[in-house]
């Protein structure tokens, strides 16, 4: 109570009283050297605005429960010349302003696989920037387990007969299977990507069809692995409807260390009208796959499977969260 009093006091009283004493002083500072204050005066306030400017943007990144929502309105602006009537017919329409065109839906998909490699690639670089925390809310030292397993990454491998035996015979001989990686990724027949500025990553337009994603933390043992051949449909509105009803929407919780955050959708909006929602990317992946059941494709983890759907924008860009989830796969029929 004593402190509380304290505090009341303070602010009530003293700080008002300091505020104007500050405020005295550089007022008799301006007087008696006009031309030294002017430029003290214009210093102080473009040190104000940046920091406020940077204060704004923490609080915006860390406490917007919008974030994801606002960086994918991002992906496709609306046009300074074009009405907001226009702008919203067409994008209920599929219109993408970004690239000026309409998309079918297999040109969505390659988009989609780049789009969800991005969102592989953000995760990672919390762990590269050490933004991992404990449950004490400590920063853990990620960056360390990245380089030391070489991980941290996301593993790009398109397939065909001849790499397939390859990678199992690498397994069979009991070789080291990210080194047959590497391997592959020297003479140009794999890629690895880790953070979105890759030039590998920037210039590939995910145009090939046959080909597995390894999203690859920092631990040795994890690996999600996205085959491009069963592991992603883009879904238009018709067609999600009649799966929605198996799916939860995940928007809070704690998922990764990336996606921790509550995220949500604005609500007492047409998501259509903003070019969002028009179509949905429905995506499975084998989850804590060892890379000998990997290899052999071992039936018996696909129950173990998760199933996710993303809300894509009509450019075919993924709504990192939040996302719909299905709580027991096995329960689930298509």
């Amino acid at each position: 109570m004593f402190w509380l009093f304290v505090g009341i006091i303070t602010l009530t009283f003293v700080l008002p009283l300091l505020s104007a004493w500050i405020v005295a002083k550089v007022m008799d500072l301006a007087k008696a050297h006009p031309k030294p204050a002017k430029y003290t005066l214009i210093t102080m306030f473009i040190i104000l605005m940046v920091a406020g400017g940077l204060k704004i943007r923490d609080i915006y990144y860390e406490k917007s429960p919008y974030y994801f929502w606002n960086e994918l309105m991002r992906k496709n602006p609306k046009p300074f010349n074009v009405s907001q009537e226009e702008f919203e017919a067409k994008n209920r329409a599929g219109y993408c302003w970004r690239d000026k065109k309409y998309y079918s839906k297999e040109e969505l998909w390659h988009k989609a696989m780049k789009s969800l490699t991005g969102r592989m690639i953000y995760e990672n670089k919390f762990y590269w920037d050490n933004k991992v925390v404990n449950i004490n809310d400590d920063f853990l030292p990620t960056e360390e387990e990245c380089a030391r397993w070489n991980g941290c990454r996301v593993f790009k491998i398109p397939m065909n007969p001849d790499k397939e035996k390859f990678l199992k015979a690498n397994i069979e001989n009991k070789s080291d299977f990210w080194k047959g990686i590497d391997i592959l990724i020297k003479h140009n027949e794999a890629q690895s990507f880790i953070f979105v500025s890759d030039k590998n990553y920037v210039n590939d337009d995910f145009k090939l069809k046959n080909y597995i994603l390894i999203h690859k933390l920092d631990n040795p043992a994890y690996l999600s692995v996205y085959d491009s051949n069963s592991c992603c449909t883009v879904l238009n509105k018709s067609e999600w409807s009649l799966r929605r009803k198996n799916y939860i929407l995940k928007n809070a919780g704690i998922d990764t260390a990336a996606f921790m955050q509550e995220s949500r959708i604005p609500m007492d909006i047409n998501i259509n009208s903003w070019g969002i929602g028009n179509f949905y990317f429905d995506v499975r992946y084998s989850y804590l796959i060892s890379v000998t059941e990997f290899v052999a494709g071992d039936k018996r983890e696909i129950p173990k499977d998760t199933r996710e759907v993303f809300l894509l924008n009509n450019c075919g860009d993924i709504l990192y969260k939040p996302y719909y989830f299905v709580p027991n796969l096995i329960q689930y029929t298509k």
